[in-house]
């Protein structure tokens, strides 16, 4: 991470009542819309990717994504209309790609590590899943609660630095967007987590200098398809916004959907950190012998033991060289800044925090979020525009 967060490059955003309602339904259909081609994928393609009209751009793991094959002749259409038009090309050379796959985890994990509805959470996020270089938050309008601590709905900003960026062959690009996250729960039980970008348009959020103004629609969603395994399905359509070298924008595009696999580490680290904050008290252990490993039970008072030999910053225990496992975790320091710090924690205490039930660090986590902050409705019209051409797009893609 580039540490380029900021409080706002903008004004003030205020949203009123009526545009904030609007917001929501039309979330709510993207997302169910979504969902349901997920399900058509699952149900009627079995989770095959047509070859012909995807092609293999780049893998993480399991997780694999597609970029949507051009159909034959609009590439030399292409051309010919830009060598006669030069820049202003009314053809939009949009990027449109498909990620499925799946990876190690549990879907709670996911999506406490998904849910980002602050500056700070922000900054927290990215330090683990190096999915933004810069970006800030604009307005929110759904906060997380007790009752669903992975519900949100911000309106976001992001600047993307795509490579080849200093060699002035691929300008910045930033992109004003609505980010929603959540889980929906169906009847049978069966629970479906979501992460949603979208781009939005307001009159205080205009193009800034040195950038290029890109749209995108993109969705993810997660569902436990077995132990410690998460079924992935996303879609993202991208508008660079201007000329673009389209391998560049794609493989950017790409690692944007393939950061999902860093999502469920986000979860871990965050539950850890969560711990050393708020219950070190209960993992320490006085009785502890100081002189032995609490893992493989060696001697750590002797000269060699004592060699490499650290303390559980949990419990508090001693862990010899071979049994200490260090953490990078990330905290916000009193004046702000994001710290990064490397602690020794013993096997017990790791397992214990992987395998801890999320809810408790995320509802206080959404507590302590409504406590400092609670959202005001403002009576002026924001005068949006939700930019539906992206959906359209995705919409009449055939998997």
């Amino acid at each position: 991470m580039k540490g380029g967060f900021t409080i706002t490059p903008f004004p003030e955003l205020r949203v009123s009542s009526i545009d904030r309602q609007e917001m929501i339904d039309l979330v709510d259909n993207y997302v169910e819309d979504y969902i349901d081609k997920y399900k058509s994928f699952v149900v009627n393609d079995q989770c095959k990717v047509n070859a012909q009209r995807w092609q293999h751009v780049k893998s993480r793991d399991k997780l694999h994504v597609y970029a949507k094959r051009a159909p034959k002749g609009i590439s030399r259409r292409r051309s010919s209309v830009r060598s006669s038009r030069g820049t202003n090309s009314s053809i939009k050379d949009l990027s449109v790609l498909l990620g499925v796959g799946t990876f190690t985890g549990e879907l709670e994990d996911l999506m406490f590590g998904v849910v980002n509805p602050t500056l700070d959470s922000m900054r927290i996020k990215a330090s683990y899943v190096q999915d933004f270089d810069n970006a800030a938050v604009l307005c929110s309008i759904v906060e997380p609660s007790k009752e669903e601590p992975f519900q949100s709905l911000v309106i976001k900003w992001m600047s993307i630095d795509p490579p080849l960026q200093s060699t002035k062959l691929a300008k910045s690009r930033d992109f004003v967007f609505i980010e929603a996250t959540g889980v929906v729960e169906y009847e049978d039980g069966e629970c479906v987590g979501y992460q949603f970008l979208h781009s939005v348009d307001f009159p205080k959020t205009g193009p800034l200098p040195n950038k290029i103004r890109g749209n995108l629609s993109a969705f993810s969603c997660f569902r436990q398809i077995g132990p410690n395994t998460i079924g992935n399905f996303s879609c993202a359509t991208v508008d660079p916004g201007g000329d673009a070298i389209r391998f560049i924008l794609t493989s950017v595009v790409a690692n944007f959907l393939l950061s999902a696999t860093n999502y469920v580490y986000c979860g871990q680290m965050k539950k850890l950190a969560w711990l050393l904050q708020h219950r070190r008290s209960v993992f320490q252990r006085p009785e502890l012998d100081r002189k032995q490993c609490v893992v493989c039970k060696k001697s750590t008072g002797n000269v060699i033991g004592s060699i490499g030999r650290r303390v559980c910053k949990l419990c508090g225990g001693d862990v010899c060289f071979s049994c200490k496992i260090h953490q990078r975790l990330s905290f916000l320091s009193i004046c702000g800044k994001l710290v990064q710090r490397k602690v020794a924690f013993c096997g017990i205490c790791v397992s214990a925090s992987t395998y801890m039930d999320v809810w408790e660090p995320a509802t206080h986590e959404a507590k302590e979020l409504e406590d400092c902050s609670a959202y005001t409705a403002f009576t002026a019209s924001s005068t949006y525009t939700f930019l539906d051409s992206l959906r359209t797009s995705l919409g009449g893609v055939e998997l």
